[in-house]
């Protein structure tokens, strides 16, 4: 079976960053599948009534196909998970085939709010970094890669993001196995990969 570490934190708190970091040490172990892959495809609305959907919500993201697709990894089917498109609110085809690896790492804002995500999760990570911090780092991500408006950015923050994370992101920290600061605690990601090699590497010794 294989080890499924899920990420959560707020946005911005670098789930992502640190889901990549670990698939960059364990290139040919590891397999990653994102949340943000999984919000419901609007392109049945008019595009006015998509661009104000409030996709910090819980409901914007299909966590129905998200858990088959995990379930899917953690008995050894190989998926093909979707992608989305920001400019026009589209779900994409991706051809992202993902296949079952010894280490799959899932990430996401509501991966420890689900339960039953939440029990296929084998170690449970919440990234707790402070606000401030956090918006800055959004809006350098959407205005990059979204392309948003910085003021459509600090607009949603404070009425959406904000809001949804204190209603849904943060009480799921008490799901959490450990709650890692990543701006105090520096030397955690290189004891967790640590960890995670000689888990692998015992794992590979006295396979199941």
């Amino acid at each position: 079976m294989p080890f499924i570490i899920g990420i959560s934190g707020g946005s911005g708190s670098g789930k992502s960053r640190f889901a990549r970091r670990i698939k960059s040490a364990f290139p040919e172990e590891s397999t990653v599948i994102e949340q943000d892959w999984y919000y419901r495809d609007l392109s049945g609305i008019n595009i006015e009534q998509a661009k104000n959907t409030n996709f910090d919500h819980p409901s914007s993201v299909e966590h129905t196909l998200l858990h088959h697709h995990l379930n899917c990894l953690n008995q050894g089917i190989e998926v093909e998970a979707p992608d989305y498109s920001y400019i026009n609110y589209r779900r994409l085809l991706s051809g992202n085939v993902l296949v079952p690896s010894p280490l799959i790492i899932l990430e996401g804002l509501f991966v420890l709010r689900w339960p039953e995500i939440r029990n296929l999760l084998d170690f449970k990570l919440y990234i707790n970094v402070d606000s401030k911090t956090r918006l800055e780092r959004r809006l350098k991500r959407d205005t990059k890669d979204r392309g948003y408006a910085a003021d459509q950015i600090r607009a949603s923050w404070s009425q959406q993001t904000i809001p949804m994370h204190h209603e849904h992101v943060e009480p799921s920290l008490k799901h959490a196995d450990f709650i890692w600061n990543s701006e105090e605690d520096t030397a955690f990601e290189s004891r967790f990969l640590a960890d995670l090699e000689r888990r692998l590497t015992k794992d590979a010794k006295n396979p199941k």
